[in-house]
């Protein structure tokens, strides 16, 4: 497998256990998007992944703490693990996933039976809040946020689509910190 600088990865049963992979070259560089079907092939995929040196890792779509927790071990602290938590803790049926991009390319549709995830790139706060509230008209149930942004624009998309949908963000665990942070310095570097 080669190498990403970052890995998104969905929870999704109807995947089979090879799992599908779509990559994009974004502002954070080579980026792959990543439906598995549950945690021991999510563990084996970020394991292989960060094997071949991935730089980040966050885990969306009803990924629970346990099947995070196996993700964690697989990766082996070679690259920090970041987790949607919110309100929804379960797959969900209709999701975007919003995270900062200003490379300009188009969102990522992904439907797998009964189960649809976009994925938006956006370039800022106003383009976030944008995308959430044109999501949640279309029918999203869930909309989860990107580890790289801020809680407060999290917390504004919240707000704005209030109870029509649930609002996750992708939160660093202690063990992490580190490893994010200096992500986001190499990031900050190059932009």
């Amino acid at each position: 497998m080669h190498a990403v600088d970052t890995m998104f990865l969905f929870l999704n049963p109807e995947v089979d256990a090879a799992g599908r992979r779509v990559e994009r070259s974004t502002s954070a560089g080579p980026t792959a998007f990543v439906w598995v079907p549950d945690a021991d092939a999510a563990a084996r995929i970020a394991g292989s992944q960060a094997a071949a040196g991935v730089r980040l890792v966050e885990l969306y779509g009803g990924f629970a703490l346990e099947q995070a927790g196996q993700v964690v071990e697989a990766i082996a602290g070679r690259a920090p693990v970041g987790l949607a938590v919110g309100p929804a803790n379960r797959i969900p049926g209709d999701s975007v996933m919003i995270f900062g991009d200003d490379s300009g390319a188009g969102a990522l549709v992904v439907e797998h039976g009964v189960t649809r995830t976009t994925v938006v790139g956006v370039p800022d706060e106003d383009a976030a809040v944008r995308a959430a509230v044109d999501a949640v008209e279309a029918g999203t149930d869930t909309v989860e946020i990107c580890g790289g942004t801020p809680l407060t624009t999290a917390a504004r998309v919240a707000s704005t689509v209030g109870d029509r949908a649930s609002v996750t963000l992708v939160s660093w665990p202690f063990e992490s910190l580190e490893g994010a942070a200096a992500y986001k310095a190499a990031f900050e570097a190059t932009h």
